[in-house]
């Protein structure tokens, strides 16, 4: 659909393109006793010129709809791995990854902790 649009834009603006050429090419080009019987004023560009410097790929627009299944089959590596580094802990031997905390002795240390620091809150 953008791509429809862009190509009436630059049909349309093919007029605009040429007289615009054609000015600067006569202020700069031509010598200066033409060009002062012929005032010419250099209007900046507008959007529409602007987009027609653009390369075709900026716009860009896909033709079809992606459908579900092409989607998966593309996304199909990107699932989870599965962890190496699960080890056993020295102190209860429940799994844990390597280099982490053991989960069920570290709530059994926290617990501890809190208790022992309401004790000396309350005392």
């Amino acid at each position: 659909m953008a791509s429809l649009a862009l190509s009436q834009v630059r049909g349309a603006l093919s007029p605009l393109r040429t007289t615009f050429a054609r000015g600067f090419l006569a202020a700069t080009l031509l010598p200066s006793a033409w060009a002062a019987s012929k005032p010419f004023t250099l209007a900046p560009p507008s959007l529409q010129t602007l987009l027609e410097l653009l390369p075709p790929w900026v716009l860009a627009v896909p033709k079809k709809k992606t459908s579900h299944s092409r989607k998966a089959m593309r996304s199909a590596n990107k699932g989870l791995k599965d962890k190496q580094n699960v080890v056993a802990c020295p102190a209860c031997g429940t799994p844990k990854l390597a280099h982490h905390l053991c989960a069920s002795c570290y709530s059994g240390l926290s617990r501890g902790w809190k208790s022992k620091a309401k004790e000396d809150v309350e005392s």
